[in-house]
């Protein structure tokens, strides 16, 4: 792991529960939200593919006006999927974590760089 995530304590995120069943309750909690980011990002991923042809027909085209709106949309979307990165990053290593409590299970969790 090449960078260290700290996970702030919120309402709806138990670090420490007290027992084996609401660590595997968190832990399924956890997977659910990854799996639900990483969907997002998928769904983002292909936003930013169809903003980006339509940025370049736009240039081909000569249409500046359009070429403006999509250039921040593009940014917009990009913002976006990043924030999901760091919250898919974030849930993995709860994951992580949640998974060597129960099971022992030592899970790398790459930084992505």
């Amino acid at each position: 792991m090449d960078t260290k995530t700290s996970l702030a304590p919120s309402d709806d995120i138990k670090l420490a529960p007290t027992s084996y069943k609401e660590t595997l309750e968190t832990l399924q909690e956890s997977e659910r939200k990854f799996r639900k980011a990483c969907t997002q990002i998928q769904i983002l991923n292909n936003q930013l593919e169809d903003i980006k042809t339509r940025y370049k027909k736009a240039k081909t085209d000569g249409f500046h006006r359009f070429r403006y709106n999509l250039r921040l949309k593009l940014a917009v979307v990009e913002g976006v999927r990043n924030m999901y990165y760091e919250y898919a990053h974030a849930k993995a290593e709860q994951v992580a974590l949640l998974r060597h409590r129960l099971y022992g299970e030592i899970v790398i969790v790459d930084s992505g760089n």
